[in-house]
């Protein structure tokens, strides 16, 4: 899916903890909530983002395995599909541009279904090293974590996104602050305008 690692770099805390902080409520906007919390024994922040989205089990996961095949001359700020995939993976790069001096960062991913049951979808999110050379100029992301969350509901399937990552290197709080909010958001309103719109084709 093209919007699936729109987010990408995380909040610096002030000091590391130990376990997980409390939730805190960022943004509650169009039936999308996003969540911060610190994470253990890390200076970045985690998020989750969640949604209760009026469709079906296998049209929201077409949409999450939706994008465009991966080419070297890939684009910035797309999410692409390397097509080695086995039946319960599917494996995306994703290429960030940062502001000068920052180095851009990439990083490859692969989102696995780990249990489905008839009201339940849960998928993992975790990097990999092994498919793709690392580019030149770019800093590959490699410590990412985190799954989605699908549940089925009396009006419709709750998507929940929850991630947390390292993006490496040396990256000013004041870069990367807008992102964790903003970009999970910029997702879930992409998952509700695609859904909506496959949903009102297949009702004509």
């Amino acid at each position: 899916m093209k919007t699936l690692f729109y987010l990408t770099l995380f909040v610096l805390l002030p000091l590391s903890t130990s376990a997980p902080g409390k939730w805190k409520l960022k943004k509650s906007k169009d039936n999308i909530e996003i969540y911060t919390r610190a994470y253990p024994d890390s200076p970045f922040k985690e998020f989750k983002a969640t949604s209760i989205i009026d469709t079906t089990f296998d049209a929201l996961l077409q949409e999450l395995y939706d994008a465009p095949t991966y080419t070297p001359s890939c684009d910035f700020n797309v999410s692409y599909r390397i097509l080695n995939d086995s039946d319960d993976s599917r494996f995306f790069y994703y290429k960030q541009e940062m502001p000068w001096p920052i180095k851009d960062r990439d990083v490859v991913t692969e989102l696995k279904l780990v249990e489905q049951t008839e009201d339940r979808i849960l998928l993992s999110i975790e990097t990999v090293s092994d498919i793709l050379d690392l580019e030149d100029n770019c800093l590959r992301i490699d410590k990412l974590s985190g799954f989605w969350l699908l549940e089925r509901e009396d009006n419709g399937i709750r998507a929940t996104q929850q991630i947390h990552m390292d993006p490496g290197g040396s990256v000013p709080a004041i870069i990367v602050n807008p992102l964790l909010v903003r970009g999970p958001f910029k997702t879930f309103t992409e998952l509700h305008r695609k859904l909506d719109s496959y949903k009102e084709m297949t009702q004509n």
